[in-house]
């Protein structure tokens, strides 16, 4: 398998990365909004979360906002996006912690059992088996009760639907982003680097490895919030 770089990601020169991301992604900012509301906390209680592919901070920024005392650690392999959410998130203070990391490799290493996983956008291009394993990794890493959140690009096994949904996806980038040179880059990565699934597929995969009241909580074509337990 080739080794994704910061060039499979971070295209964008002016370092508009997060307004285009937005234009971009349907539904972006309600989705969002629908997985801070499905961690199912107080909104003074305090947990710790793990942000995986933390990005430039925005699901960060959104937890920390909505939960007073909600404490987190973001993970991202790439310096370039550290940079951006080290400026976004700086207001919290030591609310949250920046890690440079990969994924997996950080949650193999986690001492400590904590309540909430989330990954926004993160996950997408690794392929099924991959995908399997890092379920199993956050299903180890979390305690009793505790709840994994992931917000991602997904597909479906219909052609007509997978058909329908990418065309969709690509409509709205069209008629939000008026860049071609940005348009060109999101359309490749979303065709040959991406590696999207059925949300219904990874919801099962997520059951396998032990999770429960698995869900399929927000949906709008390929974009998909999937939520469950550790009971």
């Amino acid at each position: 398998m080739n080794t994704l770089g910061i060039e499979d990601f971070f295209y964008v020169s002016d370092r508009s990365y997060d307004f285009l991301a937005e234009k971009s992604l349907p539904s972006y900012h309600e989705a969002h909004r629908v997985l801070v509301a499905a961690m199912c906390q107080n909104s003074s209680s305090e947990f710790k979360v793990i942000d995986l592919g933390v990005g430039s901070g925005v699901t960060s920024a959104y937890i920390l906002k909505n939960y007073s005392k909600a404490k987190i650690v973001g993970v991202d392999l790439f310096d370039e996006m550290l940079s951006d959410a080290r400026e976004r998130l700086a207001l919290f203070g030591e609310r949250i912690k920046l890690v440079q990391s990969d994924n997996t490799g950080y949650l193999k290493k986690l001492q400590s059992k904590v309540h909430t996983v989330v990954s926004a956008f993160c996950i997408h291009h690794l392929d099924e088996e991959e995908k399997k394993e890092i379920f199993q990794i956050i299903y180890n890493t979390l305690m009793p009760g505790g709840r994994f959140l992931m917000l991602d690009l997904t597909t479906f096994d219909d052609p007509c639907m997978m058909k329908l949904a990418r065309n969709a996806t690509i409509k709205h980038m069209k008629a939000n982003v008026k860049d071609e040179e940005y348009r060109k880059n999101w359309i490749h990565h979303w065709s040959e680097i991406n590696i999207p699934h059925p949300a219904d597929k990874m919801a099962m995969w997520m059951r396998d490895v032990g999770f429960s009241n698995v869900e399929i909580i927000f949906r709008n074509m390929e974009v998909a919030l999937v939520g469950g337990t550790k009971q």
